[in-house]
């Protein structure tokens, strides 16, 4: 496994990819973009790299030659790491792939060939993203959202992921306000107009499963947008 120099005060992404003339080229590209690369072939080098804590993303091909990249993401996000930001690099552009990528809790799916600039601008605003604001936990009512990507009710604490965080949080702030899926793609997603993903959707499935329990409804208002409310005791 390639290890790039650290780079002071920068991010460091993992990329796991077997293509030898992409590697090279991500390598130096994103370095020059002042993100320090550690490179995996395989899916076994990238678990064992990725349970350290010094990641601040993964960029991850499906096309692997051990392990096929959804049973990598999967573990990853049963691993100690696994709030970490990954963006899936792929040539599978089905539709049901994307789903099944989203699904196993990818944060966010280019289709090769992609353009350099914005792959770049995706790695940083899913560190961004993953960061999370670092002022007070968002709290409404019984539903306290802190910066740990967890979402707290009564007696419980519920772990999300980056995207999810990101979109809870974004619809938090708007409650009780029928968001555009306009401003849900740009301010959570980072679409510029509507690229025709279902990655709305598929996350808000996500969401509703994991907190069933909580006092929250996430409503969607057919042609208008998503609404959030947060259920008073």
């Amino acid at each position: 496994m390639a290890r790039a120099a650290r780079y002071s005060g920068g991010v460091r992404v993992l990329l796991v990819e077997d293509n030898a003339r992409l590697v090279q080229a991500l390598v130096l590209g994103l370095s020059e973009e002042g993100i320090a690369v550690d490179h995996a072939e395989t899916g076994g080098a990238a678990l064992a790299r990725a349970s350290q804590a010094d990641l601040d993303a993964v960029i991850l091909d499906l096309g692997l030659p051990d392990i096929d990249g959804l049973a990598v993401l999967q573990a990853l996000r049963a691993g100690p790491h696994a709030q970490i930001p990954v963006l899936v690099l792929t040539a599978r552009d089905a539709v049901d792939m994307r789903v099944q990528a989203l699904d196993a809790g990818a944060d966010d799916y280019v289709i090769k060939p992609f353009v350099f600039v914005e792959l770049v601008a995706r790695v940083r605003a899913l560190i961004r993203r993953a960061a999370g604001p670092r002022w007070t936990p968002l709290v409404s009512g019984r539903l306290a959202l802190a910066d740990d990507h967890s979402v707290v009710f009564g007696d419980r604490r519920v772990d999300l992921s980056p995207r999810e965080h990101g979109l809870l949080a974004y619809l938090l702030r708007r409650r009780g306000e029928v968001v555009p899926r306009g401003d849900i793609l740009r301010e959570v997603f980072g679409y510029v107009g509507d690229p025709g993903t279902n990655a709305i959707d598929v996350h808000l499935v996500h969401l509703r499963r994991k907190l069933a329990d909580a006092p929250l409804v996430l409503e969607t208002v057919r042609g208008a947008g998503i609404r959030a409310r947060v259920e008073e005791p």
